[in-house]
């Protein structure tokens, strides 16, 4: 039977999680503590966040094209390999919506070294001809866009 302190503590840690958990992603995001971050680097991640959900399904595609994964080993990829600054609470949906359109079909699958089972996900043939269409946008606009932004000021 728990007495009263042990039932406030538990209170305490069900309502201090949320600020804990917005703690270590900005941490995370921006590298430095919440009371550190400037209403300008607040801005900077707003821009970054729009850019990166333009992005995100295409790398995320990409990621799967050569082999099946797990989330988290999706997203440790994509923030190393693609340098993409993505949080659980992105990724998930974003698996869930592309499974849901039928682009990624995902299954579980019990690995002798893993304590439990995982949830895997691949890239379907849809999915593929999905990765073919948008590598090709992605390429041709970024090279126009990337010759724009170098172009001298006249």
């Amino acid at each position: 039977m728990a007495d009263e302190t042990s039932g406030n503590f538990t209170l305490a840690i069900i309502f201090a999680r949320p600020y804990i958990l917005h703690n270590k992603a900005t941490i995370f995001r921006t590298g430095m503590p919440p009371e550190q971050v400037t209403p300008q680097v607040k801005t900077t991640e707003a821009r970054r966040t729009q850019m990166y959900k333009g992005i995100l399904e295409l790398a995320l595609m990409r990621l799967l094209r050569d082999d099946a994964q797990y989330g988290l080993r999706i997203l440790e990829a994509l923030r190393e390999a693609a340098g993409l600054d993505l949080s659980e609470g992105t990724l998930y949906p974003l698996l869930h919506r592309l499974e849901k359109a039928g682009l990624i079909k995902a299954e579980w699958r019990h690995e002798a070294e893993a304590s439990h089972p995982r949830k895997y996900y691949h890239l379907t043939p849809q999915g593929l001809s999905e990765l073919k269409v948008q590598s090709d946008i992605w390429l041709e606009m970024s090279e126009r866009l990337n010759a724009f932004l170098k172009q001298e000021g006249k």
